[in-house]
């Protein structure tokens, strides 16, 4: 149990780390967890753990290069290789462990929608705020 909860702890798949050490289904596992409290602490612990390591790779893959290459061919020839960084595919992967992590965590992670009932004219639009931001009475 130990390995399973340190690969989910470094960000590794459930489903993935249930295969890897031979486990039959992610339903056996459920009930391992069910039935022994210390695997189920375990776990939950491990978890806390995964969203920290995801938080952290999205940082990395935000402030990192992610070299692309780009083959130009003329006449069924190679002429030209150009080598630059691929914004989209980190952006990709950013927003997909945004949405993970909110998912794991809403109170931490996830959007927030604040809703003022003291209005008495028609919601129009929705605007999202960062409450974690300084105060900007500008907005």
């Amino acid at each position: 149990m130990r390995r399973i909860c340190d690969d989910i702890a470094s960000g590794s798949p459930l489903t993935v780390t249930l295969q890897t050490y031979g486990v039959v289904s992610p339903s056996t596992f459920t009930m391992w967890l069910k039935k022994n409290p210390e695997y189920n602490d375990m776990y939950k612990e491990a978890q806390k753990h995964r969203e920290n390591f995801l938080f952290d790779e999205m940082m990395r893959i935000a402030f990192s290069d992610s070299p692309k290459e780009i083959k130009k061919y003329r006449g069924g020839e190679l002429v030209e290789t150009i080598v630059k960084d691929s914004v989209d595919d980190r952006r990709l992967k950013i927003n997909t462990l945004k949405w993970m992590l909110g998912k794991m965590n809403p109170a931490k992670y996830g959007e927030k929608v604040i809703v003022d009932d003291t209005t008495t004219s028609p919601i129009t639009s929705i605007k999202f705020i960062d409450i974690n931001a300084a105060d900007d009475s500008t907005a």
